[in-house]
C-alpha cells in the first residue's frame, strides 16, 4: 500500500513538473518572446521585391546618346522568399509521421514550371537555384533574360501562386551608334565568379560579426552598402572606358517595395515604406559624336586606300586622330582604328545571337581561341586586305616568309604530302645517326643516312642552318609524317599541301558542328546517368577538399560543369573519328577514311612549339581592335618633336643658322655646313648626325628648318648649342611627354623619354628630331600643341564636362610662339614647305579635296612627322628587321589668318605609313567638319567655354 502511494505521488510530481514547464514555456512565448514571434508570424504574409535601378546613360556634348537602356523582360528567382518555406517538415500518415522536404519540393516544381514556360532544362534551373541563387538570397537571381512579352506576362500571372518567382521589367545596355567611340565608351561584362564569391564571403563574414557583436556600426554600414549595391552573379558592370571608370556613378542603387500577401501567396496590398530605386547619373562627355564618327570614317577609308598597293606589313596597320579644344583641354574626338562594337559584349538570351556575340568578342579581344579558329578554318581573316577570306596554306607561307626568298623556293619544290613526309623521315634518319645537334654537318657512313642527307640536300642546300630546321618544322606542322600510314600515302601522297590544308579545315569545321551536337546528346544521356550514380559521392569529396584547404564552399554547379566538360572530352575522343563525315572528306576508300581523318590535328593537339608556329601568321602584338592607338599605345614621334627642340633653343637664346647641304670631304659624307662653310661630317663629336631627306635645302634658321624639316639643324642645335642635352629632356617633360596625361580612362600609356643622353651622342642627335627612345601618344602630342596654341598652359584632358585644369604653365613669350607658328605655317603653305599642297598625292588625285584644303590657307598651321622604326614582318630565324615608318601630322586651327584665337588642335597618326604630309588632308577635313558641326549646333551652349586661368 505504501509503495502504491509512493508511486502515485511520484507520478503526480512528474505530471506537475511537466505542467509547470508547459506553463513556463507558454508564458515565455507569450510575454518574453511575444514581439519576436509576432514578427516571425507575419513574415510569410509579406513579400519583398527589389527594384532594379536604371543605369545612367552616356551622351555626347550635344546630347546625342552613346549608351542607353532598352526595356527587356527577365525571369528572376528570389531565394530569400523561398527560404521562408521550411527545409524539413513532418506529415501525418497512418501508423506515424513521414519526414518531408517542402522547400526542395517547391524548388523542383518551380523549376519544372520555368522550364516548360521558357524552354529551358528543369534540372539546370534547379541546380542554379540551389547553388547560385542561394548565395545572395536578398537579391534576385536571373534565370533567363530577354523574355518575349508573352513569356513575361505568363510568369507575371503565375507570380501570386509561386513564392520566389518574379517577372521583371529590366533594362538592357545598348550602344545606338555601334562602333563609334568604342574605345572611349568601353565595355560591360558580367561580374566575374571570383569577384562575386568575394562579395558573398564578405557578406557572410559581416553577418557573423554582427551576430556575435551586436551594435558593430561599421559592419552594419558596410553590410547595408553591399546589399544596396545588390550585385548579382548575372549583373553587368563596366569593365573599361567610361563604363568602367565611372561605374559607381552610372550604376545607381536598388530600391525595394514590400507587399502583403495572403496565406496562398496572393498579393493583397502594397505596404508603406517603399524605397524607390535611385538611377545612375547621366554622364555627358565632351566629345562630339558626329566629329568622332567622322574621324573614324577617315581612318577606315585611309586604311583601305593604303592597301591598294600592300607592302609587307600587318594586314591592319591602324592609326588614331585626336581633336581637342586648346583653351579647355576638352577632348572633342578620340578616334582609333581598328575599332570594335561594344554591343557584342552585352549577353543575349537567344542562343544563336549569343554564340555570334561570343565569336565577335573573341575577335575584338584577339584571343587564342580566335587565332586557333582562324588556323582551323572555322573563322575568316578580317581587315581590308583579307576581308572574309580563309587562311590558306599559300597565304600562311606568304605571311611568314620573305616573298622571293629561298624558303619560298623550298615550298615550291615541297608542294605535296609525299615530299613533305619524305623530308621529315629523312631528317629523323639523320638525327638518329647524328652524334651532334647539327645533323647536316656530320659526315655519315651509314647507307640510310647517306641517302637521307643526299635527298635533303636537293631541297635544303640553299637555306641557312636555322632556316633548315624551320622548314622541316613547317613540313611537320602541315602534315605530320608520324600520322601517315603507307597504304594512305600510296593513295594521297601526290595531293598538294594546299589542298590537304584546306581539307583539314573542312574537317575542323565539321568536327566543331558535330561536337556541339554530341554535347547535347552526352548531357541528356551519359552525364545524366553519371549524376544518378556518382554525383552525391563526388560533391562530398569536393566539400571535404574545401574544408581541408580552409576555403569557402563553391557553388556545386561549378564543380558539376567542370566535371561534365572533362567527361565529355573523354567521350568525344572515342567518338570523333567514327562518325559519318562530310562528303568533301571522302577522298579515300572507305577503309582508309578513319586513317585519313587521324592525320588532321586540331590546334589543341599540336605541341606547344607547334602552336606558336601555327599562330605566327597573326601579327605580333595583335591588330589592336580593343586597344586605342590614341592614348593606350605610344610610338616614336619623329619630326613633330622638332617643335620642342626649337622651343628650347629659342628659350635659351640660340639663333642658329646653317647650310643644310650634303657633300663630301676627304673623310666621308658631310650632312651640313656652318655659315662659314665649316663642315658638319656624318660622324661628329662621337655621334652620328642624321641627314635630311632632301640633299640641298640651303641656308636656314629655325623657321626655315621647321618649314623644310631639316634634320642636321635640330641635331646640331641640341648637341652644340643647348647648355646640356638634359635640357631637352626637361623641356619635353614640361610639355607633358614621358608621363600620363591624366585622362579619366584606364590603360593610358605614359610614353618614354631617353635616359642615356649624357653618354650617347648619337642618341642626342636622334632625340632632337623625335627619334632614339622617345615614345609618345597622339593625346600627349595634341596637348603639347594645345600648350603652344593657348600661350603655354599644359592642360589636363577632359572627357567629362569640368573647368579647365592647368597642370603646369610654361614660359612661352610671344616671340618664341611667333617663330614656331611661322615655321609651322610655312611648312604647309610656302613654296618650299614639306607639306605644301602640290606634293600631297591625295590632294592631286581629288580636286574637291584640294579646294577644301586650300580654303584653310594660313588658318591651319602644322608640322609633318615621319618616324622610322625597325620591324621584322617575317618569322623565319634568318630574317632581319628593316625600316618602316610611323607617320604623324599635328595641326592648330585658328578662326582667322591673324592666328590670334586658336579653335582646334588635331593630331593624326598612322602606323606603317609613307609620309607624314599625306595626313595633312585628314587634319584639314577634321577642322572643316568641326566648323560645320558648330554652325549646325549653334543653338547648343558649349559644355565649358572658360579659358584656362
Amino acid at each position: 500500500m505504501v509503495d502504491l502511494v509512493s508511486k502515485t505521488r511520484r507520478l503526480l510530481q512528474i505530471v506537475f513538473s511537466v505542467f509547470l514547464v508547459i506553463v513556463f514555456r507558454v508564458w515565455h512565448l507569450g510575454v518574453v518572446q511575444r514581439e519576436e514571434r509576432l514578427v516571425e508570424a507575419q513574415k510569410p504574409q509579406q513579400r519583398q521585391i527589389l527594384l532594379r535601378a536604371n543605369r545612367g546613360t552616356i551622351c555626347d556634348r550635344f546630347g546625342v546618346p552613346l549608351a542607353v537602356n532598352r526595356i527587356c523582360y527577365n525571369a528572376m528567382v528570389y531565394y530569400g522568399q523561398i527560404a521562408q518555406i521550411p527545409v524539413v517538415s513532418w506529415q501525418a500518415e497512418e501508423g506515424g509521421r513521414k519526414k518531408i522536404y517542402p522547400r526542395k519540393k517547391h524548388i523542383q516544381k518551380l523549376s519544372q514550371l520555368l522550364a516548360e514556360t521558357l524552354g529551358l532544362e528543369a534540372e539546370r534551373i534547379e541546380d542554379l537555384i540551389h547553388a547560385k541563387a542561394a548565395l545572395f538570397p536578398h537579391v534576385p537571381y536571373l534565370i533567363k533574360a530577354g523574355l518575349t512579352e508573352e513569356e513575361y506576362y505568363q510568369l507575371k500571372m503565375l507570380e501570386k501562386d509561386w513564392l520566389g518567382l518574379y517577372a521583371e521589367i529590366g533594362a538592357e545596355r545598348s550602344y545606338p551608334l555601334g562602333k563609334t567611340a568604342s574605345h572611349l565608351i568601353g565595355t560591360m561584362g558580367t561580374i566575374s565568379a571570383p569577384e562575386y564569391q568575394l562579395i558573398a564571403q564578405e557578406i557572410h563574414q559581416l553577418q557573423e560579426e554582427i551576430a556575435f557583436s551586436p551594435g558593430a556600426e561599421e559592419a552594419e554600414r558596410r553590410l547595408a552598402e553591399l546589399k544596396e549595391k545588390a550585385y548579382t552573379l548575372n549583373d553587368l558592370i563596366g569593365k573599361n572606358g567610361v563604363e568602367g571608370e565611372f561605374e559607381e556613378r552610372l550604376r545607381g542603387f536598388f530600391g525595394k517595395t514590400t507587399y502583403e500577401v495572403d496565406q496562398k501567396g496572393r498579393f493583397v496590398r502594397e505596404l508603406g515604406g517603399a524605397k524607390l530605386p535611385l538611377p545612375g547619373e547621366k554622364i555627358e562627355l565632351t566629345i562630339s559624336a558626329e566629329l568622332q564618327a567622322f574621324a573614324e570614317q577617315l581612318l577606315a577609308a585611309s586604311e583601305k586606300e593604303r592597301f591598294k598597293k600592300p607592302p609587307k606589313q600587318p594586314w591592319i596597320r591602324g592609326g588614331a586622330i585626336v581633336a581637342l579644344d586648346p583653351h579647355t583641354g576638352e577632348v572633342l574626338a578620340l578616334a582609333s582604328y581598328p575599332f570594335f562594337d561594344p554591343n557584342d559584349f552585352i549577353p543575349s538570351a537567344n542562343p544563336k545571337i549569343r554564340r555570334e556575340k561570343n565569336r565577335q568578342v573573341n575577335r575584338w579581344l584577339e584571343t587564342e581561341e580566335w587565332i586557333r579558329a582562324i588556323w582551323e578554318g572555322r573563322e575568316t581573316l578580317s581587315g581590308p586586305k583579307y576581308e572574309k577570306g580563309h587562311l590558306t596554306w599559300d597565304l600562311f607561307l606568304e605571311l611568314l616568309l620573305p616573298v622571293e626568298g629561298p624558303l619560298q623556293l623550298f615550298f615550291q619544290k615541297v608542294s605535296d604530302i609525299q615530299t613533305a613526309v619524305q623530308i621529315q623521315e629523312d631528317f629523323a634518319t639523320l638525327c638518329y645517326f647524328s652524334p651532334s645537334s647539327d645533323p647536316f654537318s656530320v659526315e655519315y657512313t651509314q647507307p640510310a643516312a647517306l641517302l637521307a642527307k643526299r635527298r635533303l640536300g636537293t631541297f635544303l642546300a640553299d637555306l641557312p642552318l636555322s632556316d633548315k630546321f624551320y622548314a622541316i618544322d613547317l613540313c611537320r606542322l602541315v602534315a605530320d609524317a608520324t600520322r601517315f600510314t603507307d597504304p594512305l600515302l600510296s593513295k594521297i601522297g601526290s595531293m598538294k599541301l594546299s589542298t590537304y590544308f584546306s581539307l583539314a579545315q573542312v574537317f575542323h569545321r565539321w568536327e566543331a558542328q558535330e561536337k556541339q551536337r554530341m554535347q547535347e546528346i552526352f548531357h541528356q544521356g551519359e552525364f545524366r546517368i553519371w549524376r544518378e550514380r556518382e554525383q552525391k559521392e563526388f560533391l562530398a569529396r569536393k566539400r571535404c577538399e574545401e574544408k581541408r584547404r580552409g576555403i569557402y564552399a563553391h557553388p556545386y554547379i561549378d564543380y558539376l560543369d567542370k566535371q561534365e566538360r572533362e567527361l565529355f572530352e573523354e567521350f568525344w575522343r572515342g567518338k570523333r573519328l567514327s562518325l559519318p563525315v562530310d562528303a568533301a572528306l571522302q577522298v579515300v576508300p572507305p577503309d582508309l577514311i578513319e586513317s585519313f581523318l587521324h592525320t588532321f590535328r586540331s590546334f589543341d593537339e599540336l605541341e606547344e612549339k607547334e602552336q606558336k608556329l601555327a599562330s605566327s601568321f597573326y601579327p605580333k602584338g595583335g591588330l589592336g581592335f580593343s586597344r586605342s592607338y590614341a592614348f593606350q599605345t605610344s610610338a616614336p614621334q619623329g619630326s613633330l618633336f622638332k617643335l620642342v627642340t626649337s622651343y628650347e633653343g629659342l628659350r635659351q637664346g640660340n639663333r642658329l643658322s646653317l647650310i643644310d647641304e650634303q657633300g663630301h670631304d676627304g673623310k666621308g659624307l658631310v650632312v651640313a655646313y656652318s655659315e662659314t662653310r665649316a663642315p658638319y661630317p656624318r660622324i661628329y663629336k662621337g655621334g652620328r648626325l642624321p641627314k635630311s631627306s632632301i640633299s640641298h635645302i640651303g641656308l636656314i634658321d629655325v623657321v626655315g628648318a621647321l618649314e623644310q624639316s631639316s634634320n642636321p639643324f635640330f641635331s646640331i642645335l641640341a648637341g652644340d648649342y643647348l647648355k646640356t642635352p638634359e635640357d631637352l629632356v626637361e623641356a619635353a617633360r614640361l610639355f607633358g611627354f614621358g608621363a600620363k596625361t591624366g585622362i579619366a580612362l584606364s590603360g593610358e600609356a605614359p610614353g618614354f623619354l631617353p635616359r642615356d643622353l649624357a653618354e650617347n651622342r648619337t642618341g642626342v642627335y636622334s632625340f632632337a628630331i623625335g627619334q632614339h627612345t622617345l615614345l609618345a601618344t597622339p593625346l600627349q602630342s595634341a596637348l603639347f600643341l594645345a600648350a603652344l596654341a593657348n600661350g603655354g598652359a599644359l592642360l589636363k584632358p577632359h572627357i567629362i564636362a569640368s573647368p579647365a585644369e592647368v597642370k603646369s604653365a610654361l614660359y612661352l613669350p610671344p616671340f618664341i610662339r611667333s617663330e614656331l607658328f611661322e615655321g609651322m605655317d610655312r611648312s604647309l603653305w610656302s613654296a618650299k614647305g614639306s607639306a605644301r599642297p602640290s606634293t600631297i598625292k591625295s590632294l592631286l588625285a581629288h580636286p574637291t579635296l584640294l579646294h577644301d584644303y586650300l580654303s584653310l590657307q594660313h588658318q591651319m598651321i602644322g608640322k609633318t612627322s615621319t618616324a622610322e622604326v625597325l620591324w621584322n614582318p617575317f618569322r623565319n630565324p634568318s630574317s632581319k628587321p628593316f625600316l618602316h615608318k610611323h607617320i604623324w601630322f599635328g595641326a592648330i586651327a585658328f578662326d582667322s589668318i591673324k592666328r590670334e584665337n586658336p579653335e582646334l588642335v588635331v593630331v593624326v597618326m598612322q602606323r606603317y605609313g609613307d609620309s607624314g604630309k599625306e595626313l595633312a588632308p585628314l587634319a584639314a577635313q577634321m577642322i572643316r567638319k568641326w566648323r560645320e558641326i558648330q554652325r549646325k549646333k549653334s543653338s547648343f551652349e558649349p559644355i565649358h567655354k572658360n579659358p584656362p586661368p
